[in-house]
C-alpha cells in the first residue's frame, strides 16, 4: 500500500505487555474505535462532522437546516444523531425563554441567554414533538435540562433549574389577564360561555368611561398634525441654535469640549474660590519699583545699573515701611548707636559725680 491512509490503517504499534487474549487494542487501551465521536455512545450517540463546500446540508432532513456553509473543508457544526428508537439528537443553540435560578450556584441567568445544548426529542403530544434541551450552565458547569411542554404552550424546567417568579399587577401593568386552564376547559360548555359573555359585557360597561377618556386625549393630543409638526422643527431649530452657541463659546475660551449653560449655583461657587496673592504682590513690586525710578533720565549709560539701583530703592522703602510699622505697634527695639550713646552719657555722669 503506497498511500498514508493505508499505511496509518496496517501499521498498528503492539506494546510488548499486549497479549492477544486482551482482545483488540482499543480495548487494551480503553478507547473506542472512533475516539471522540464514541464518547456517548453509551446513550446511543454518535457525533457526526460534516464537512462541506457550498453545498446546502439537505442530507438530514429531519433537522430542518437550509442554510449553506461557506468555507471549504471547515467543520461547520456537530451534529449529534441517536440512532437508537429512531429518535434525533442535535447540536442545537439554545436561547433561555425566561429568567431562571441556576441548581448549582444560585446564580440568575438572564432570559435570552444562549446555550449550546443537545436537543432530542423524547415523546409526542398528539402529532406534535416534544423536545428535550440539555445545557451546561457558564458559571458552575451545572447541567440544566428544560423540556417543551405544547399542551400548555409553554417550556418545562425538568431538572437543573429553578424558574423565576416574577408576578405582577394586571391594572398597573395595563394588560388584560389571560383566562386559567380550567376556564379554557368550561368555555366548551354553551351555558357556562353564555355567563361569561355575561361577565364580558359587564367589564366593558365598566371600561367604557376609562376607554372614552383616552380616546379623547389622543385625538386632542394627535388632531392637528401641522401644529405638531411645526412646534416639534421649532424646538429642534432652537436645540440646534442653542448647541452651536454653546461649541462657539467653548472654542472661544479654547476647551475642546461643550460646556452646559451658566446656573446661579456655578456663579455662587466660582464666587467662593480664592487664588493666592502672588499675582497682587507681583503687581505692587512692580509698582513700587516705578515710583522709586526717577522721571528723569540717569546719568548712567548701563541699563544694569538703573535696574540694580530701582531694586535697592524698592527694598529700602520696604524696610522703612516695615520699621515704621514696628514702631506703631511698641515692638521698636534701639540700634548699637543709640545704646552706645546713651551708655557714654551715663559714664560721663558718673565721672563728674565722682569728683564733685
Amino acid at each position: 500500500m503506497s498511500s498514508l491512509a493505508a499505511a496509518r490503517a496496517d501499521n498498528f504499534y503492539y506494546p510488548p505487555e499486549w497479549d492477544p487474549s486482551q482482545g483488540s487494542l482499543n480495548k487494551f487501551h480503553g478507547q473506542h474505535a472512533l475516539r471522540e465521536r464514541a464518547r456517548k455512545i453509551d446513550q446511543g450517540i454518535l457525533i457526526i462532522r460534516l464537512f462541506c463546500f457550498y453545498v446546502k446540508l439537505a442530507s438530514i432532513p429531519q433537522c430542518g437546516l437550509s442554510w449553506t456553509s461557506m468555507g471549504w473543508n471547515v467543520n461547520y457544526s456537530i451534529f449529534l444523531l441517536c440512532f437508537n428508537s429512531c429518535f434525533l439528537t442535535i447540536c442545537f443553540r439554545f436561547e433561555m425563554p425566561f429568567n431562571i435560578w441556576c441548581g448549582g450556584c444560585n446564580s440568575m441567568i438572564a432570559k435570552g441567554v444562549r446555550f449550546n445544548a443537545e436537543k432530542k426529542q423524547v415523546g409526542n403530544y398528539y402529532s406534535t414533538k416534544i423536545w428535550n434541551f440539555t445545557m451546561k450552565s457558564a458559571c458552575c458547569k451545572h447541567e440544566i435540562v428544560i423540556q417543551t411542554d405544547p399542551k400548555n404552550c409553554e417550556y418545562l424546567i425538568i431538572s437543573g433549574a429553578q424558574k423565576k417568579t416574577e408576578d405582577f399587577d394586571v391594572e398597573d401593568a395595563e394588560t388584560f389577564e389571560l383566562p386559567a386552564d380550567e376556564v379554557k376547559g368550561k368555555l366548551a360548555d354553551p351555558f357556562y360561555r353564555l355567563e361569561h359573555q355575561e361577565e364580558d359585557l359587564k367589564k366593558k360597561k365598566e371600561a367604557e368611561p376609562v376607554l372614552v377618556r383616552l380616546q379623547r386625549l389622543s385625538d386632542s393630543r394627535h388632531a392637528d398634525d401641522y401644529a405638531l409638526n411645526k412646534s416639534l422643527r421649532a424646538r429642534l431649530r432652537n436645540q440646534k441654535k442653542r448647541v452651536a452657541e454653546e461649541e462657539a463659546a467653548s472654542r472661544k475660551r479654547g476647551f475642546g469640549i461643550r460646556l452646559l449653560p451658566a446656573s446661579e449655583e456655578d456663579a455662587a461657587a466660582a464666587a467662593k474660590v480664592k487664588f493666592s496673592g502672588k499675582f497682587d504682590k507681583n503687581r505692587r513690586d512692580k509698582r513700587a519699583l516705578i515710583n522709586a525710578s526717577s522721571i528723569f533720565a540717569g546719568l548712567s549709560s548701563s541699563s544694569m545699573t538703573d535696574k540694580r539701583r530701582l531694586e535697592l530703592e524698592s527694598k529700602r522703602r520696604k524696610i522703612c515701611a516695615g520699621e515704621t510699622s514696628s514702631l506703631l505697634a511698641g515692638r521698636f527695639k534701639q540700634s548699637s548707636w543709640s545704646q552706645s550713646e546713651v551708655k557714654s552719657s551715663k559714664q560721663k555722669l558718673s565721672s563728674v559725680n565722682a569728683k564733685r
